[in-house]
């Protein structure tokens, strides 16, 4: 069971347009879809069949059946697809509501305790917070082909790079491990902005981590890269980006090495 509270609920509940056992836009089908691919459930299964069994009615079953550490990727995705016609103040207090949430399943990041450094404190940060990869890409799946050979043509150029499927992952704590790469580990982070990258669970806890990293060291880590015109929710519009409707995977990777390389001789003076 999650630990949600009553009145979190019923803020969830507005802002998600629970009434009359409606959820925000969804018919059936998309709600299924968007729960299998969010949390990996089939929220039309018996266990999540309460009360009348309506898309509110299966979503807050599932809310009141799984661990924070299930509902958070969920809320965190129906916030974020509600932001765009929700009062900006709704939205904030849904968020404290998933910070909440977090922070009694994952450690505060980075944080020490009574002078100590934390358990979960890694050699990474203990090295001057230096980064073990070059660069790290964030993408949703259907941008996968195309990242997948940026991915391989900075390998190949002896780029140190955050790709997945270049990762043993087996065993470890997402949560945890993608917010440290993406935080701290990466001297850049390429995110492939798109209508389905903001749409994502993970994508967006990645987005987060990396303009975290961005704020706390105040740099001009996070370099956002096009395929539709979707704003990255939490980057200033001022920020230059690239659109790579008409560029070659190669090109790309060829502009990332540049910007590596730049960044090694400025440091090197």
């Amino acid at each position: 069971m999650s630990s949600l509270k009553y009145h979190e609920k019923r803020q969830l509940e507005k802002l998600f347009k629970m009434e009359n056992g409606y959820l925000l836009d969804f018919s059936n089908r998309t709600f299924q879809e968007f729960m299998q691919d969010v949390a990996g459930v089939d929220i039309y299964s018996l266990q999540y069949d309460y009360e009348s069994g309506s898309k509110a009615n299966r979503l807050r079953a599932f809310w009141n059946n799984e661990s924070d550490e299930a509902v958070v990727p969920v809320l965190e995705a129906l916030i974020d697809l509600s932001s765009a016609d929700a009062n900006s103040s709704q939205v904030e207090a849904a968020r404290r509501i998933v910070n909440r949430l977090r922070s009694e399943t994952v450690p505060p990041f980075g944080n020490s305790v009574s002078g100590q450094e934390s358990v979960f404190t890694t050699p990474l940060e203990q090295s001057s917070n230096a980064s073990i990869y070059d660069v790290a890409l964030s993408f949703a799946g259907e941008q996968r082909p195309y990242v997948m050979q940026v991915a391989e043509a900075l390998r190949l150029a002896g780029v140190k790079v955050f790709y997945d499927e270049y990762e043993d992952l087996w065993g470890k704590d997402l949560i945890v491990e993608l917010e440290r790469v993406y935080r701290s580990g990466s001297r850049y982070v390429v995110v492939f902005v798109s209508r389905e990258y903001i749409s994502k669970a993970w994508t967006n806890h990645e987005r987060q981590s990396a303009l975290a990293g961005r704020i706390q060291r105040q740099d001009d880590s996070v370099l956002p890269v096009h395929f539709d015109d979707t704003q990255l929710p939490g980057l200033p519009p001022s920020i230059g980006y690239l659109d790579v409707h008409n560029m070659r995977s190669e090109d790309l990777a060829a502009r990332i090495q540049r910007k590596i390389r730049e960044t090694s001789e400025f440091s090197s003076i």
